[in-house]
């Protein structure tokens, strides 16, 4: 089992993945064959076996690119939710400290996904969302999350509104008007999870 635990105890969030202990994990090489040939359900054990090696120290950091390349486009709800996991894990930072100019393509992605006509896809990603802290992916995605909270969906909204407090707590230079903007939500919202979550964060913000 494989656990990835954020900074400091008010941020914690846990990641949990069950890799098969009696397969040999692959050398770079077959992964990399197999995320660019295999098949959807190839390519995700392969997404799946780099989260785990990543969350166990292994550097993937070649990975990167052949996975923008060769998973991203996918349809297949499997693979789009595993790519919200490695987008997580994934190494963003280059050997200077700054951010790769591979992360924009993966806030590309993020953009489209907050788009998408499929509720569930939306509602994931906004909730990947409360677990990236860099400035850099988050501010261009703020608002598409903002007009999440207005999808006709409860599921994509509630989601919204637990990102809007995520981002407004790790980085309220974004959204400065996350508060007010989750009053006026509560006061038009109707649907008791979506309320909640609401005064959850006018609560703890």
């Amino acid at each position: 089992m494989a656990t990835a635990a954020a900074k400091g105890p008010a941020d914690a969030c846990y990641m949990l993945l069950h890799p098969n202990l009696d397969v040999e994990t692959p050398n770079l090489q077959t992964l990399r064959r197999n995320l660019e040939r295999g098949t959807d359900e190839i390519k995700a054990e392969a997404l799946q076996q780099v989260i785990t090696g990543t969350l166990q120290g292994e550097n993937y950091e070649q990975l990167l690119m052949h996975i923008i390349r060769f998973v991203m486009p996918t349809r297949n709800k499997s693979l789009k939710k595993l790519l919200l996991f490695y987008w997580e894990v994934c190494p963003k930072y280059a050997a200077d400290g700054t951010l790769k100019h591979e992360t924009i393509l993966i806030c590309n992605a993020l953009m489209n996904d907050l788009q998408h006509p499929n509720e569930f896809i939306r509602g994931a990603t906004l909730r990947a969302l409360t677990k990236m802290r860099e400035a850099e992916i988050l501010e261009p995605l703020i608002g598409p999350v903002r007009d999440c909270l207005e999808h006709r969906h409860a599921y994509v909204r509630k989601n919204a509104v637990v990102a809007i407090s995520s981002i407004y707590r790790l980085q309220p230079h974004l959204i400065p008007d996350a508060p007010e903007l989750i009053h006026a939500f509560l006061s038009a919202e109707a649907d008791m999870t979506c309320r909640r979550n609401a005064l959850n964060m006018l609560t703890l913000n």
